[in-house]
């Protein structure tokens, strides 16, 4: 009777990836009616094996160290969750077929059977079997080729918004620091708004949640979310400041853990009462690091829903007095690694993105949507460490040193370790700022001291490429800083 019970335990993992697997609205419900069908349909099947198999006194001993194999759809079901690798019914399928060869395999043993120890065993094998085959297909699933990628509209629009962007005259500036300015003790992700004077950024409020503030000039930051749920992250200011866009996990559930959705709230300069945020993405899944497009009419953003990571660009509408997305196009695509929009420059010429796993400095690339052309920008980056003047012409790259044992973990593990849920920050060493023209010869700035203070959270060029804003974390510190250059005039 003992090996039924336990049959019906070890098969239940199977009962939530079927839950997933189907089109049933998730909830506490619908996931015990699947664990228990799961664990029926297990004992059954175990039942079966023992009934149909080669007769061998200790048969049921032999058939409960089998049917553990059920257990390899423990991890496999929190990646699914996770949304790790293909569709939650390719893994259905594998764990399964793995369950099934397993109590066949176990029809078919003679000799005496297992003890309690050696099907305990059995059954943590079955776990640490489950993550390796995990991560294996997720890995393998991200090496294979995506759809082509639809940027067709992509290459249009940068050319037709390249020939409107004015060009201003280079600024003269020495890499080297003219004035330095602590704007605030707390804070990380500077973004400027168009004005160059109005910083945009993330900092934990008093309730520990991460919270989004506006800080003009002259003034103290003000809070913009703290009256909205969830933590709201990485602001990205409109480029004519009539609107912010924020990540935030307030949609999160125990189904969907890492379930992040982009944000926007409208910005009135002369209004501080706050308008409550609308939902731009509905996809389950990680959607964060959004940014606006050179047009202002739609939005990039990092988006693991497919199993792989992609920069998505959509344009948004208003439908039915509410906000709709167009179709997306993908602009970049990671694979097994993690892919992060830094920023796209106002003549559309020049997006930046950054690849590798979060755990450790990003390594940064160039891409120009009109030719298709790619240019690496070195490792060392972490997400918003790069931004552009208003014409797209200066670049501004703040770089860090990799730190810790996380910089030996490859690449190819960024696909898993990004769908984690909560802050994941990369270890690094020091700050380096790097300043010149896109495409040309950057130049390394001399910080002094602020170098050696921590590492950089985000950085954000003046729309005239004569200042920055810099955002350094140490430990649980953090500081935004404005670092004047030495300019001509």
């Amino acid at each position: 009777m003992l090996w039924r019970v336990w049959a019906f335990v070890a098969s239940t993992p199977l009962g939530w990836l079927g839950v997933q697997a189907s089109s049933l609205p998730a909830g506490p419900v619908t996931l015990a009616v699947g664990l228990a069908t799961a664990g029926l349909l297990g004992v059954a099947l175990a039942s079966l094996a023992a009934r149909l198999g080669d007769h061998s006194p200790d048969r049921t001993a032999h058939v409960a160290r089998g049917v553990s194999a059920g257990l390899v759809a423990l991890p496999i079901a929190v990646g699914a969750t996770l949304m790790l690798g293909p569709p939650a019914s390719v893994w259905l399928a594998i764990a399964s077929g793995l369950l099934l060869l397993a109590l066949w395999q176990a029809s078919r043993t003679q000799g005496p059977g297992p003890q309690p120890l050696a099907i305990g065993l059995a059954a943590g094998g079955a776990v640490l079997a489950g993550i390796a085959v995990g991560v294996a297909v997720a890995i393998g699933y991200g090496l294979l080729p995506g759809p082509p990628s639809e940027d067709a509209g992509a290459r249009d629009a940068s050319l037709d918004i390249d020939s409107r962007v004015p060009l201003h005259p280079l600024p003269g500036c020495e890499p080297r620091v003219a004035d330095l300015q602590v704007l605030a003790e707390r804070g990380a992700a500077p973004r400027l708004g168009p004005d160059g004077e109005t910083v945009w950024f993330e900092a934990r409020a008093e309730d520990g949640r991460f919270q989004v503030y506006r800080m003009r000039s002259g003034e103290a930051p003000d809070c913009w979310t703290c009256e909205e749920p969830g933590n709201n992250r990485r602001p990205s200011p409109h480029p004519w400041a009539s609107s912010v866009l924020f990540d935030s996990d307030r949609f999160a559930s125990w189904s969907r853990p890492n379930d992040t959705e982009v944000m926007v709230s409208r910005v009135r300069a002369d209004d501080r009462r706050r308008h409550p945020a609308r939902r731009l993405t509905h996809r389950p899944g990680p959607d964060d690091h959004a940014s606006y497009d050179p047009s202002g009419s739609g939005f990039v953003w990092s988006s693991g829903t497919s199993g792989r990571f992609e920069v998505l660009r959509a344009a948004v509408q208003s439908g039915h007095g509410g906000l709709v997305l167009s179709p997306p196009i993908r602009l970049a695509r990671a694979g097994v690694s993690w892919v992060v929009p830094l920023a796209w420059a106002r003549d559309a010429r020049t997006l930046l993105v950054a690849r590798g796993q979060p755990l450790a400095p990003l390594v940064g690339e160039r891409i120009d949507p009109a030719s298709g052309e790619r240019h690496g920008l070195g490792a060392g980056l972490v997400p918003g460490s790069a931004s552009l003047s208003a014409d797209g012409r200066q670049l501004a790259l703040a770089r860090t040193a990799p730190m810790g044992a996380t910089r030996l973990v490859p690449a190819l593990f960024g696909n898993v370790l990004a769908r984690w849920p909560g802050a994941i920050e990369p270890r690094g060493e020091g700050t380096r700022v790097w300043l010149g023209e896109v495409g040309g010869e950057l130049a390394a700035v001399e910080l002094g001291t602020i170098a050696r203070w921590g590492v950089p959270s985000g950085i954000a060029l003046a729309p005239d490429a004569r200042s920055f804003v810099l955002g350094q974390r140490r430990g649980s510190e953090e500081r935004l800083l404005r670092v004047a250059l030495a300019c001509d005039g």
